[in-house]
């Protein structure tokens, strides 16, 4: 008989998003065992979750849908958890303790409704560490957001972010297919 704590934590990683529907699921795991939410839809190409020193959160909670594409990368700490919608394009490079919110979670006050919105993220997308993407943003292909910075507008391709609330600070010059090792 094969004890849970025997088997690789990349195999059940890559297994728990098999059984939540990732067909395409390959998920590398370093480090502690990722906290893995499925009991919503995720649809999963390549995926390395680095966690050192503290679980990546990750998954759909009911009704929800995460997508991640191919060779998405999330660092220790980061929290991923669709309440509705969130969409990671490939190569998107997500730093440490980055938080990726479609819902505000709790009301701010009795006359205002719970916002849920969908995210998404467009290819080649790097956020930096401990940043907050909030509910309804659209981060265009080839972004880069900084670390510490809140995003509460959605982002232009090839634009760089920073800051709290996030504002552009400067245009990238990247061309189509080009990806962040």
């Amino acid at each position: 008989m094969i004890r849970l704590l025997d088997v690789p934590l990349s195999l059940w990683a890559t297994a728990k998003f098999r059984l939540a529907g990732a067909r395409s699921a390959i998920v590398t795991v370093d480090g502690k065992r990722p906290v893995i939410l499925a009991t919503g839809s995720i649809s999963c190409g390549r995926l390395f979750l680095r966690c050192k020193t503290v679980p990546v959160e990750i998954g759909a909670g009911k009704n929800a849908s995460l997508v991640l594409g191919e060779r998405v990368f999330i660092n220790t700490g980061a929290t991923v958890i669709a309440t509705q919608s969130i969409v990671i394009g490939d190569d998107c490079l997500i730093g440490d303790f980055v938080a990726i919110f479609d819902t505000d979670h709790h009301q701010l006050e009795p006359s205002r409704p719970i916002r849920v919105a969908p995210v998404r993220l467009g290819k080649n997308v790097w956020i930096g560490r401990s940043a907050t993407i909030l509910p309804g943003v659209t981060i265009g292909d080839h972004a880069v957001i900084a670390a510490g910075s809140i995003v509460t507008e959605d982002v232009p391709a090839r634009t760089v972010v920073g800051g709290v609330p996030a504002r552009p600070i400067r245009t990238l010059d990247i061309p189509d297919g080009w990806r962040r090792e």
